[in-house]
């Protein structure tokens, strides 16, 4: 049976949201009280006055006389102080170590965002930048960036976040090469001192992304003191920062405690305390957001929607994930662990024709479905960036036209495989079981998809944690992995060069890596998008990590808060609000 008319038969599964959206609004009531009001007043006083010559004369003279009149006047009440305020985000997790710049993962940086500053960072909707550390900033040439500091700026230990504090960071993160970010902040040179509050950039080449890249991971400043006296394994137990919020107290990777900070440059936050309490499973997510033990989760499965959306108290949002659900192809056996795991292993996808093969079986537009929030996409950045060319890769049409079940059956044959013979390609497909939503009904179907066209699949599911620990974090996979990859373009040329230090996946094709060293330093936009086709092309042709859809984030909220929902995906609460 072709189980591809199948999936294309089925009804697509449509997302209904319910936007519930309740304001609270709180007045004063105006009271009627008595004051005491001192009036004065003029009486005028008439005597007789007799004098001797019994002539009578009319004397008059004033007198003042106080007296009280009691009269009605509106006061407004003293508003009654307001009870601290706990806002509990229900995170998917692992969250790794609070050295921040040490790792690539967004789900510690989502968290370390709201206790450390950057120099400046992204607004929420992707329109620009906004200052943090710095106060301003600019280009004194094309590969020169001065940033000057706000004045009086300290860490939360009182330590001071001044020109030196800064270069020690950049520094730290230039030349480390045991952090995983440390490739991404390569292009600078040179990190000068201009005054106390000063600093230069220098890029030795002209960065086209330069904005972005200072602003993404491991752009978090530390104190340098500090580190120094307690050393980096403390540090990571104990951080110190200087953003809006302080971190209290923190189980590893369980629940992390964070109160407002009074002396932040940018005002105390609304918000009194934030907790990041990790719960793996979304089931146990939906609970705690019905009876109130969490204010918000993101990722809400498709069958909870209706439910969550009908309770009171709790309004849905949909908003850009900006994350893609891909298939990682091993397409190299040298990065991570896999050969010591699985030595002599050798997998099918090191084979193009193969890698092709499982582009072809997959019928996108279903798996989007089963997602629940998804648009089918074929290349490696968002349709909402103009080097993701939608009109192109983007939509049903473009992932029904790559969905050729024949052609990968031919594939597969081209390779040396005989599927109706017997002889089918084995291939090992790990996935985790929920982290942006669904990922366990995707592996399932896409399973199914590529058995149908002749593959031999042996599929593992496994809960977030082990998954990370076993498959992920190790780079132990081995044919084909289900992974979650963000899809702004500033650094993804990066991601796929030679000497990028990837654990589940490697390629090097210098033409492709001479194509993306010159969209980086390609500062004219129109230049860098044509070579961005051409990258784009060389994505496909490899077929190393195969795209399926970019995801949209369904997000509840206990409606006794504000928060705009950010364009980047990144779930940080430093401008959360009280609802007022």
């Amino acid at each position: 049976m072709n189980l591809s008319k199948k999936f294309r038969s089925a009804p697509k599964l449509l997302l209904y949201l319910l936007i519930v959206t309740g304001v609270m609004l709180a007045s004063c009531s105006p009271q009627v009280v008595e004051v005491e009001k001192e009036v004065v007043v003029t009486q005028v006083v008439k005597e007789e006055v007799i004098v001797e010559k019994e002539v009578e004369v009319e004397v008059v003279k004033e007198v003042e006389v106080s007296k009280v009149e009691y009269v009605e006047v509106e006061v407004e009440a003293e508003a009654e102080p307001r009870a601290p305020v706990t806002f509990t985000y229900a995170h998917n997790g692992p969250i790794r170590t609070m050295d921040a710049p040490v790792t690539w993962y967004g789900s510690t940086h989502w968290l370390t965002n709201t206790i450390y500053e950057c120099l400046i960072w992204r607004n929420w909707d992707l329109s620009g930048y906004h200052g943090q550390a710095a106060e301003s900033w600019e280009a004194l040439d094309d590969t020169t960036w001065r940033f000057n500091l706000r004045p009086g700026i300290t860490f939360h230990n009182g330590e001071p976040l001044d020109a030196e504090a800064v270069k020690w960071n950049l520094d730290r993160v230039m030349t480390r090469e045991d952090f995983l970010v440390h490739p991404q902040w390569q292009f600078i040179s040179e990190v000068k001192i201009v005054d106390d509050v000063t600093v230069d950039i220098m890029t030795g080449a002209p960065e086209a992304y330069f904005e972005y890249v200072v602003s993404y991971n491991g752009c978090e400043l530390l104190p340098p003191d500090y580190m120094a006296e307690v050393g980096e394994e403390e540090f990571a137990k104990n951080p110190v920062g200087s953003g809006p919020y302080e971190l209290i107290e923190f189980t590893e990777s369980d629940r992390y405690h964070m109160e407002a900070w009074d002396d932040y440059w940018g005002g105390r936050p609304d918000v009194d305390t934030i907790i990041y309490q990790v719960i793996p499973d979304s089931a146990t997510q939906v609970q705690a957001m019905i009876t109130g033990d969490v204010d918000m989760m993101a990722k809400v499965p498709e069958p909870d929607r209706i439910k969550l959306a009908s309770t009171a108290g709790i309004d849905l949002l949909l908003a850009p994930m900006n994350r893609m659900h891909h298939l990682y192809l091993r397409a190299d056996t040298e990065p991570g662990t896999m050969d010591e795991v699985y030595p002599d292993y050798q997998p099918v996808t090191l084979d193009p024709l193969v890698r092709q093969a499982v582009s072809h079986a997959l019928d996108r537009s279903t798996l989007a479905s089963v997602q629940g929030a998804a648009v089918p996409n074929l290349v490696r950045v968002c349709a909402g960036y103009p080097e993701g060319f939608a009109d192109k890769y983007y939509g049903e049409a473009a992932a029904d036209a790559e969905f050729d079940p024949d052609a990968a059956k031919q594939l597969l044959i081209d390779a040396g495989y005989d599927p109706d013979g017997g002889n089918k390609p084995k291939v090992y497909f790990e996935s985790l079981t929920n982290q942006y939503g669904n990922e366990k009904e995707v592996a399932e179907v896409a399973a199914l998809m590529l058995q149908d066209v002749g593959f031999d699949v042996e599929l593992t599911v496994m809960d977030n944690s082990a998954y990370s620990e076993q498959i992920q974090g190790p780079g132990a996979n081995r044919d084909i992995m289900l992974t979650t990859l963000g899809c702004g373009p500033a650094m993804t040329p990066l991601f796929y060069q030679c000497d990028w230090p990837g654990k589940n996946n490697g390629q090097c094709v210098p033409e492709w890596d001479a194509n993306s060293d010159q969209i980086m330093q390609t500062v004219d936009s129109a230049a860098r998008l044509d070579l961005w086709a051409d990258w784009q092309e060389y994505y496909l042709e490899w077929g190393g990590d195969v795209v399926l859809y970019e995801m949209q984030n369904v997000i509840a909220i206990n409606s006794d808060f504000e928060w705009d929902a950010r364009k980047d995906g990144w779930m940080t609460f430093r401008d959360l609000k009280v609802a007022k």
